[in-house]
């Protein structure tokens, strides 16, 4: 299972007018919806189809937890040379050794060159056909990664990882990986007994999937972290979160979603009625309750509701406070319950 991009389809900043209040910086985070956010359905796991190549699993969340940081040799010595691979050990601490895939959040920090990184089982071989992302010389460039891990023989656990520069040997570039869940084996059943002859059995149920509605009293979890170059101080930044399902009814207000309370001033949409941790989010029916973890250069941190129906998912906004070219990041985790 791999998140990718075919390295010609670049990801670039769109800047558009909301509400014909401010000026909101768009950027593409997510390479597909629902394979890249880690969410869970209730107490178990959400069931996802794997391709061919892996056995059916179930998604597992964690904590965001940093394993790769070349600008200070955590996981690998760094930076990343043009056209040369390297093997990235995932399994360990965070990941259990039996997993066969992993949820991570991938960050290019000021490539020398234009060009798109590549992250692959850690058995592929030869050079990557894809790209997981792609970017331009000097970009701080991030978007979430799937990735299939293998269980077995000398590469079992590990990730592969290539930066090209389009075919050009010598740039380099920097890369950060969090992890941010990882996939188990196991969520579909086991067949039964065969029967005594006669009619053919009943089809099986199908699956819950993205356009179902999200079962009434269920709860839906999720967390992120949100990275951005600052362009300009005081400049609004804006994300979007997807749901596993359709929100029923609607969310029709920014009042259907806010930030739990926080003893920082960065969030200005506190709700009381978001009682959960940023470790177990909960919230009242209705409603999303988003759990702040981390924030850094980011003030007016707020949640809204306004994404095409209402149903699909939510926005959470920021404005930069720094200067051009500094690091802007929250770190959060989510829950909606619905009613």
């Amino acid at each position: 299972m791999q998140t990718t991009t075919h390295p010609a389809h670049r990801t670039t900043a769109i800047s558009t007018d909301i509400d014909l209040r401010r000026r909101v910086l768009w950027r593409s985070r997510w390479a597909a919806i629902g394979a890249a956010v880690a969410v869970t359905f209730g107490g178990g796991g959400l069931f996802v189809a794997n391709a061919a190549s892996s056995p059916a699993s179930s998604i597992v969340t964690v904590s965001p937890e940093r394993i790769l940081d070349t600008r200070t040799d955590i996981g690998l010595p760094g930076p990343f040379v043009s056209a040369v691979s390297q093997k990235l050990q995932v399994t360990g601490a965070v990941v259990p050794a039996a997993s066969t895939g992993v949820l991570l959040n991938v960050t290019v920090v000021a490539p020398s060159a234009n060009g798109f990184l590549s992250i692959r089982p850690g058995d592929a071989v030869g050079s990557p056909s894809t790209s997981s992302l792609n970017f331009n010389a000097g970009d701080i460039a991030p978007n979430a990664v799937q990735v299939a891990l293998p269980t077995s023989g000398t590469n079992a656990g590990q990730i592969d990882i290539t930066f090209d520069a389009y075919g050009v040997g010598g740039p380099t570039t920097d890369v950060l990986i969090d992890v941010v869940g990882y996939l188990v084996e196991g969520g579909a059943g086991g067949s039964g007994l065969a029967g005594a002859p006669g009619p053919a059995g009943q089809a099986g149920a199908r699956g819950f999937s993205a356009w179902d509605a999200i079962p009434s009293g269920q709860t839906v979890t999720g967390s992120m972290i949100w990275d951005e170059a600052v362009i300009a101080d005081n400049q609004d930044f804006r994300i979007y979160i997807a749901f596993p399902g359709k929100a029923t009814p609607a969310l029709t207000s920014d009042t259907k979603v806010n930030f739990a309370p926080d003893i920082t001033p960065e969030t200005i949409d506190d709700d009381a009625t978001c009682t959960g941790t940023a470790a177990a989010p909960t919230a009242p029916l209705g409603k999303v309750c988003v759990y702040r973890y981390s924030s850094t250069r980011a003030d007016n941190i707020s949640g809204n509701d306004s994404y095409v129906n209402g149903r699909d998912g939510f926005y959470v906004d920021a404005m930069s406070n720094g200067t051009p070219g500094q690091d802007m990041n929250v770190t959060f985790s989510w829950a909606y319950t619905a009613p």
